[in-house]
């Protein structure tokens, strides 16, 4: 797709004088080469210049005081390139909004700066009338070229306003002059040798994102080829086959994108003209570059980029085909260009290398500051005596000397906490988390700990693991750091929230559980011996005697650990102790009471969520190898006149002959659910297998006369079998000893968790072989966001009634957990409150 450029190259002594002079070199040298193309079309470059000709032309004619910034709001289109240039060359700077920020929010960017009229295209038109009071389109047509150049900006004018992320605070909105975006534009592609004039720059980052701005600016600096490809649009899935098509050598992503590009799946020819791939804007880490190595061509080399608005591009480092594996957290590289870091203490005092501290940068090109904040401006922008400036990030890095003199950056100074008196980078837990093969995404943060005022460290975590257990995840972080670095509190997210610009947006944390606080009352001597069974279970340092085990972290599978270790360490029999105890009495305190007496005869498969209440119960069926109490979040959550119990496989917890079929399953459990409620109207909630014996339970039900008001299947399989996995391959042998060993379920004993895992795998054999007929009844159908939903959400010829379908955040297990236990008893009590008679039932 590309051809040959005339152009000559681009020189950082260009940078003087500005975009203008520049642009007129590069469109008078090669006006037929193509400057921009989308999936509609292309342009050459003096079609781009005829078309900001024209743009210019309706800009003048509004008369705008000089200075005033303008600005742009267009869909991701060949347009939008012609529009900018057309603005720059108008010497008002541009901001540059996001058609994908709702009206308010841009209204409120605009107002900031003081911006009264905006360039649209059609697609645009009414949202930018929203947005400021006078409004022009974007030029389609083609004017005088010759215009653009005739009266150029000063080079040391404002050309462009970016708004910062906030992540220190309230956005401010920095200053970019002419001569910074040439120089920015040098250091991207010519200084570093990511890409020159022959280059296709696969351009897939909005142009409001100041990283897309500057895409921009340097692909028309150097006269390459630049292909738009809108991801948010069109989606990530199709953009393999589209690099391919267009013949990118050159790709820009973030480390978000590219972890989600390379979950695509794509094929290594797709990536054959790849020469260079570049990441910014967040942590990259060796795992996620070693996935992209692995499929593009040897040639191609992968360079993890640093930079701000305020600095533009200032360093670099670079990844080719001979650089050993990648592990952990990459460098950032060293300085590009004239670029001079410095590593110094809180005082201004240089630092050493090797030793962390506040990161400065100095260089000519710098942006001029603030717009309309001189106080901020000052607080980090300097002036030398050598004609260069200075500016003082709020970066916390360090130069390693084992990397040649490459930066490394350990975390922001706004994010630093204090933890049992140690100063702790929340970046380098970070970094520990992304090393756990399961972790996909990860951020830790300090937060106080509400009882005392300390700091306690949170980590949210995406993980990519069957069963995410925040007890797991402690106990491998306590391999590499000391304990006082390890989170108390584990959070697993379906995603990262992030701002509209692609940022980490930390504000839209959730608000980890208030729990965690040493006290220092009184404990009997049981009472400490059962609160360290609890610590090693919860993979804590500590637990308080009122600290509730569920707002720990605790789930289903540090349950199995905690009563394994009950057993194992403190001698009481395995006859005493069962999950529900834990529902009952879920603090130390009270939990150590209460293993002092007998559990309830049915306490092995009836578990006791919420006793009181005068609405009529919901009963929760737990999956295969699951335990009731998974579903406590879930049921804390329905609120306290909604009574909730929970059914767990028998012979789980007490040896026995378990069930073998979904059938037999659905009558133990309908017979030990009439113990509580003996007749109807039933609710019913099954979880993953959980789902097949309750929709079993409820045709059973009805063919006794019984009713079933309410039907919900959570994030279940339908009964139909050949939708259901089918198991990975195993030799032979393998096959047969599961196969044994699966006739021992219920009646042998595994140390561990091994004991579950056998209920999980009888479940998922029973599951393949249930069908039913469809059920006529009201059913809510929630689905979790699992790889599978779509298989899950299968259920339309399964079910003959009324039913619904609620997405729900998380994945197939962490639906029931925090935060997003939330979501689910909102959808259960929707559910509940449309039934028939519900106003009379709930209070």
């Amino acid at each position: 797709m590309s051809e040959a450029r005339t152009v000559p190259p681009l020189t950082v002594g260009e940078a003087d004088a500005g975009i203008l002079p520049r642009l007129r070199t590069v469109m008078l040298s090669q006006p037929d080469a193509v400057a921009v193309a989308d999936s509609a079309g292309e342009l050459t470059y003096a079609q781009v210049a005829g078309q900001a000709a024209g743009t210019l032309a309706a800009v003048r004619a509004l008369a705008l005081p000089g200075g005033e910034p303008i600005c742009l709001l267009h869909s991701h289109t060949r347009g939008a390139i012609s529009a900018l240039v057309g603005i720059v060359a108008s010497g008002l700077p541009v901001l540059v909004l996001d058609p994908r920020t709702p009206a308010p929010r841009l209204r409120q960017f605009a107002e900031r700066v003081g911006a009264t009229a905006c360039v649209a295209d059609q697609q645009t038109a009414a949202t930018a009338a929203e947005v400021v009071a006078r409004v022009v389109q974007a030029s389609e047509g083609s004017a005088d070229p010759e215009t653009l150049w005739t009266s150029p900006p000063d080079p040391g004018c404002p050309a462009a306003l970016a708004f910062t992320s906030g992540s220190t605070g309230t956005p401010k909105a920095v200053i970019n002059d002419h001569r910074m975006l040439v120089r920015d534009a040098w250091t991207n592609s010519i200084d570093t040798g990511c890409y020159g004039a022959d280059d296709v720059v696969a351009h897939t980052l909005p142009l409001a994102f100041h990283a897309g701005l500057m895409v921009t600016v340097a692909g028309l600096m150097v006269g390459s080829r630049m292909e738009l490809y809108d991801v948010r649009g069109s989606g990530i899935g199709g953009l393999p086959d589209w690099l391919h098509r267009v013949g990118a050598t050159v790709m820009h992503s973030s480390p978000a994108i590219l972890r989600a590009f390379i979950g695509t799946g794509p094929a290594a020819e797709q990536l054959a003209g790849l020469r260079s791939l570049t990441i910014a804007g967040e942590a990259a880490h060796g795992r996620d570059v070693e996935a992209a190595r692995a499929l593009l061509p040897p040639g191609c080399v992968v360079r993890n980029r640093y930079g701000s608005s305020e600095t533009g591009l200032i360093a670099e480092y670079a990844v080719d085909s001979a650089h050993p594996a990648l592990e952990g957290p990459l460098p950032v590289g060293r300085p590009v260009g004239d670029t001079v870091l410095r590593i110094v203490s809180n005082d201004g005092t240089p630092l050493p290398d090797g030793e962390p501290g506040v990161l400065t940068v100095t260089t000519r090109y710098l942006a001029s500051g603030y717009w309309d904040n001189p106080q901020a401006t000052a607080a980090v922008f300097a002036a030398n005596p050598d004609g260069t400036r200075t500016y003082r990030s709020s970066d916390v890095g360090m130069i390693d000397p084992e990397l040649g003199g490459a930066l490394r950056l350990l975390g922001r100074r706004d994010h630093s906490v204090k933890v049992r008196g140690y100063l702790v980078e929340p970046g380098e837990v970070d970094a520990a988390l992304f090393a756990l093969p399961d972790v996909r995404e990860a951020v830790t943060v300090g937060a106080p700990r509400p009882a005392d005022g300390g700091t306690r460290l949170v980590a949210y975590v995406v993980s990519t693991a069957e069963q995410p257990s925040a007890a797991a995840v402690r106990a491998a972080l306590r391999q590499s750091l000391p304990g006082y670095m390890v989170p108390e509190i584990v959070l697993f997210l379906s995603a990262l929230p992030r701002t509209e610009r692609g940022k980490l947006d930390r504000s839209a944390l959730p608000e980890p559980p208030a729990v965690g606080a040493p006290i220092d009352g009184p404990m009997t001597d049981w009472e400490r011996v059962v609160s360290v069974v609890w610590a090693r279970a919860l993979e804590l340092d500590w637990v308080g005697p009122d600290d509730d085990f569920f707002e720990l972290g605790g789930d289903s599978l540090a349950a199995e650990a905690l009563l394994s270790m009950v057993v194992s360490d403190l001698g009481v029999s395995s006859d005493d102790v069962t999950s529900s105890i834990l529902v009952e009495a879920p603090t130390v305190r009270s939990f150590a009471k209460r293993l002092r007496r007998k559990p309830d005869a049915l306490g092995s498969e009836l578990t006791p969520l919420q006793r009181e209440g005068s609405a009529p119960p919901v009963f929760f069926v737990a999956g295969g190898g699951g335990l009731g109490v998974a579903f406590v979040p879930v049921a804390r959550k329905l609120g306290p006149d909604q009574p909730s119990w929970a059914l767990q496989t028998h012979a789980m917890e007490r040896r026995g002959v378990p069930d073998w079929t979904v059938k037999a399953a659905a009558r133990r459990q309908v017979r030990t659910m009439r113990t509580v409620q003996p007749h109807g109207p039933y609710h019913l909630a099954g979880h993953s297998f959980g789902g097949l014996v309750a929709l079993e339970m409820a045709h059973q039900l009805r063919a006794a006369g019984e009713q079933v008001a309410l039907l919900a299947i959570l994030d279940s399989y339908p009964p139909q079998p050949e939708l259901h996995p089918a198991d990975p391959p195993q030799p032979l042998a393998h096959r047969v000893k599961e196969r044994v060993g699966m006739l021992g379920t219920g009646i042998l004993t595994t140390p561990g968790t091994g004991h579950y895992w056998r209920f999980y795998r009888l479940a998922t054999w029973m599951g393949r072989r249930y069908r039913c007929a469809p059920w006529p009844g009201r059913t809510l159908v929630v689905v979790a966001q699992s790889e599978d939903r779509a298989i899950r959400a299968a259920w339309d010829a399964h079910l003959s009634g009324e039913w619904e379908r609620v997405d729900v955040g998380g994945d197939h297990l962490s639906m029931l957990r925090d935060p997003y236990a939330g979501e689910v008893a909102d959808a259960l009590t929707k559910a509940l409150a449309h039934l028939p008679g519900a106003s009379r039932r709930r209070t």
